[in-house]
């Protein structure tokens, strides 16, 4: 590959390029970055695509070639990213502000109460000593230290961990079911029995789809070492979840105070209202924080996969120059693809009250509703995480980025849904892990220390538990950074494979080789 990339010269004839199984190879030209990324065009070479090994039945990488006059840059590319569904942003806004405004009367009331509370009245806190505090922290030691050494051990063995979690994933399905069925409840073991044998039987056929997956994760485990922000992003978007939610409770229980009808004992429409108020904000809040972190890291991976080994070279700060365009220019196209979602989720709030309040025909009416909003909810999410990596790598709005995502979904096919769940096996079963170490060490901390605010045993449960949810929540955050940035290579590498094979040959070459048919376009 004496001529990959072309020298910078003046001259415009270089030597003919190396051919897959005797075909003349195409140019291509370079697609610069656009200002998405803050950086100018630079003067136009032609390309080859690299060297390889023939390609039995699949053409080299589709690239169409168009090319915008003004720019010079490629016309899909969105060379001045704008401010895009501003009306959603400011929607958003005006939901928040009225939530914080109905929060603050609330919270008073709360307040109040708690200062007329008598001592004897006052929940039993002994657990947030030294001590118990102590044994929270063990949990996120353990949690922590276990999802570093797992990260290490993923990058080093991505092939043998994907092959291990799958077959645990099987062992669990078929032990619950055994366990069911021994205490003669028959329908959560049949129900077990059956995803044991369907995830035994995608083991079956998705075996050779192995090799793919572990290149992708080997790949972007090595790409997220290399850029610990990422990591930094994602706690940080762990933790202001968790503060919003307590700020969410807090709300929800004062405003039941507040308007609750103590002369009828009954909850008013006004009080309906309200609370199917707060939990739609909860929801559509809680969607754009946690969308607003997947956005910039499939913006710190597309700028590693079209910069790194370009004649640009990398940005000096990836991640805080990807952020920024997820809180400006990407913002109202995230409250747009969120805002779905949390009419969904407040639609299956009022299906789950209809379905504690009603009779027997109301009941299943509701169930069957939620049942359905459910899997309404989980195409809208799986289409919004591809959504979100188009708004994040091209600055599209929000609808041509979901039906771009459609175009490669039915361009892919099932392949995609294959590699997610290969991949995301790993750290789903991770993340279960990593909860029982976790509350395995708290349990032992309360076992051996004997703290005095436990002498009788009265905080083992809550505590075993709570640290299970956060040695969950740990693993599951650092399996958040690898989930993005999956998609984010893989809507790259669907969109524009050529980038890939001009900047990064030598991995490009290893992605062919596992999925050959995968380093084609997707065709629009």
């Amino acid at each position: 590959m004496a001529h990959y990339p072309p020298p910078q010269s003046q001259q415009h004839q270089y030597p003919p390029a190396p051919h897959y199984g005797g075909q003349p190879q195409p140019y291509y030209q370079p697609q610069q970055q656009q200002h998405q990324w803050g950086l100018q065009p630079q003067p136009q070479q032609q390309y080859f695509s690299p060297q390889g090994q023939p390609m039995t039945g699949v053409m080299p990488p589709a690239y169409d070639g168009s090319v915008n006059p003004e720019t010079g840059l490629p016309t899909k590319f969105n060379p001045k990213p704008k401010y895009n569904d501003l009306w959603a942003l400011l929607l958003f806004l005006v939901q928040l502000a009225a939530f914080v405004v109905l929060s603050y009367f609330a919270i008073s009331r709360v307040k109040d109460n708690n200062d007329t509370r008598g001592p004897g009245n006052k929940p039993a806190l002994g657990f947030l000593t030294l001590p118990g505090l102590i044994t929270l922290f063990i949990s996120i030691g353990v949690g922590a230290v276990f999802s570093i050494l797992y990260f290490f051990v993923t990058q080093a063995f991505p092939r043998q961990v994907i092959k291990v979690t799958f077959a645990m994933s099987i062992i669990l399905y078929l032990a619950v079911a055994v366990y069911y069925l021994y205490r003669q409840l028959w329908l959560p073991g049949i129900i077990g029995a059956i995803f044991g044998v369907i995830y035994a039987t995608m083991w079956w056929f998705w075996r050779s789809r192995i090799p793919f997956a572990s290149v992708m994760l080997s790949t972007v485990t090595s790409i997220s070492k290399a850029y610990p922000a990422t990591f930094v992003l994602s706690f940080l978007g762990l933790f202001l979840q968790i503060a919003y939610s307590i700020y969410f409770m807090t709300t929800i229980a004062g405003t039941f105070d507040l308007y609750y009808d103590t002369t009828t004992n009954s909850i008013p429409t006004k009080l309906q209202v309200l609370i199917v108020f707060c939990f739609f904000s909860f929801y559509w809040t809680s969607q754009v924080l946690e969308n607003i972190v997947h956005t910039t890291i499939c913006g710190v991976f597309a700028t590693f996969y079209f910069m790194k080994g370009s004649p640009q070279g990398m940005t000096k700060s990836p991640t805080a120059e990807s952020f920024k365009r997820a809180c400006t220019t990407s913002i109202g196209s995230i409250c747009f693809g969120s805002l779905i979602i949390a009419i969904i989720q407040t639609l299956r709030a009022i299906a789950n009250m209809a379905r504690g309040d009603g009779d027997g025909i109301m009941q299943f009416i509701a169930c069957l509703i939620d049942c359905l909003l459910a899997c309404l909810q989980g195409l809208a999410e799986y289409v919004n995480k591809y959504a979100f990596a188009q708004v994040a790598i091209y600055g599209k709005p929000y609808i041509r980025a979901a039906k771009d995502t459609w175009h490669i979904l039915q361009d892919r096919g099932v392949e995609q849904i294959i590699n997610d769940n290969l991949i995301g096996n790993v750290w789903g079963m991770a993340a279960i892990l990593g909860g029982v170490l976790s509350g395995l060490a708290s349990y032992l901390y309360l076992r051996f220390a004997d703290p005095s605010f436990n002498i009788n045993g009265q905080f083992t449960v809550i505590i075993v538990v709570m640290g299970f949810v956060m040695g969950l929540q740990i693993v599951f955050t650092v399996g958040t950074v690898i989930d993005s940035g999956v998609v984010a290579t893989f809507v790259c590498l669907a969109e524009d494979p050529a980038a890939l094979a001009r900047t990064k040959p030598e991995l490009f070459e290893r992605i062919r080789a596992t999925w050959p048919a995968v380093v084609q376009g997707v065709h629009y």
